[in-house]
């Protein structure tokens, strides 16, 4: 591609932190090697999760707003809510799921949901979690892994630059997060990503 396509269609601005074409070309080859993976993985947390407190709350817990959640995800919430009306759908639980950030998700194992993100609860979102004896994985873990990859997420669905130091192992992190759920769910994200 030459520079006047580049500066029309790129921007100059954009382009100027990846120096080379080769660059940029590594960095949508990444994206694009990082969605099938990153899919599967946002639906499985989100679908996940809400069976568990499905269980704990009820089948509204979300369109209801549990009263267990902070302010910051009640608004995330209400600004789903919005979205649905606006298009003139009707609010469900079902569109409310789907209709959430995966930010919304991860920050349901930040510290401010400590009792609700317990080890005993992890292991019903996570099925597969390795052993205590073998690695100790808490909610702290998780978060601190989710909201790497959320990180990255972001990035990659909003076209920016991922080739960074920061993000030298997210691949293998995606994947571990998948095993947590279970290893059938992760070869499928494999084998999908790679036809």
């Amino acid at each position: 591609m030459n520079d006047i396509l580049i500066n029309k269609y790129i921007t100059s601005k954009r382009f100027a932190i990846y120096d080379t074409l080769e660059l940029y070309d590594s960095n949508l080859k990444k994206a694009k090697q990082s969605y099938i993976p990153l899919s599967v993985l946002e639906v499985s947390l989100r679908n996940s999760i809400n069976s568990l407190f499905e269980r704990f709350y009820g089948a509204g817990w979300i369109v209801n707003e549990a009263q267990f959640l902070k302010h910051k995800e009640i608004e995330k919430i209400e600004s789903a809510k919005d979205k649905i009306r606006k298009n003139r759908e009707e609010i469900t639980q079902d569109k409310l799921i789907s209709e959430l950030s995966f930010g919304f998700w991860t920050a349901l194992f930040q510290s401010a949901y400590n009792d609700k993100m317990r080890t005993a609860y992890l292991k019903q979102i996570f099925p597969n979690l390795p052993p205590k004896n073998r690695e100790l994985i808490d909610r702290k873990k998780i978060s601190a892994k989710l909201n790497n990859i959320r990180k990255f997420r972001n990035r990659v669905f909003h076209h920016e630059n991922i080739i960074k130091d920061e993000f030298v192992n997210i691949e293998s992190e995606i994947y571990e997060i998948l095993s947590y759920f279970d290893d059938e769910v992760c070869a499928f994200a494999k084998r999908v990503n790679n036809e």
